[in-house]
């Protein structure tokens, strides 16, 4: 999806995925966190999960404007470097 140029089908199949991977991996999370649930070190892996899958949603479908980071870009490089 970050290298290609998927086509609009493709990219509603990737958010409609992700959405639901993200739903799930929640549900799940909050099975693993009741105190009586026998593995804790799930609970760690699922976090990670969720991190990630949250990170990926941020990336493709909740990006910052481009003329947002062309003013911290030259905020943060005031020659142009």
């Amino acid at each position: 999806m970050v290298r290609a140029s998927p086509s609009s089908q493709e990219t509603e199949d990737h958010r409609q995925g992700l959405k639901w991977l993200l739903r799930l991996t929640r549900l799940i999370h909050s099975v693993a966190s009741d105190p009586e649930f026998p593995d804790k070190s799930l609970l760690a892996q699922l976090e990670a999960q969720m991190c990630q899958l949250e990170e990926s949603w941020e990336l493709f479908y909740n990006r910052m404007p481009e003329s947002e980071a062309e003013k911290i870009l030259s905020q943060a490089f005031p020659d142009g470097r």
